[in-house]
């Protein structure tokens, strides 16, 4: 598989997981809104947990995780990098860059 292959790959599922993010958090919104939806409850932690232990299953250097609850899946515009080199990171696709750009890097952990 080449790199771009890589990219390609990685971009499709960040949109996926984006996109799935904010339906579940508008929907809880919207049960939030008309009372039938508490923070504390069951219903909310089994949500917000099972979307959580995704994450933690593919994204094993946090860098969607950042991209997602950090970054507001793009809108706060931070940027990260390997080694020093830093970008903004604003859509799936150039943080399916970076992820993949990190594959072979000493170090993949996102830097502000």
């Amino acid at each position: 598989m080449t790199k771009q292959d890589r990219i390609n790959k990685w971009e499709v599922k960040i949109g996926k997981i984006v996109l799935h993010y904010k339906k579940l958090t508008a929907s809880c919104d919207a049960c939030f809104d008309a009372g039938v939806l508490d923070v504390d409850g069951n219903l909310y932690t089994a949500i917000w947990t099972m979307f959580d232990n995704m994450l933690d299953m593919i994204d094993h250097n946090d860098w969607i995780s950042w991209y997602v609850f950090e970054n507001d899946c793009g809108v706060m515009k931070m940027e990260a990098g390997h080694n020093g080199k830093l970008s903004k990171i604003t859509t799936p696709k150039q943080l399916a860059k970076l992820i993949v750009d990190g594959e072979n890097c000493n170090t993949n952990q996102p830097t502000q």
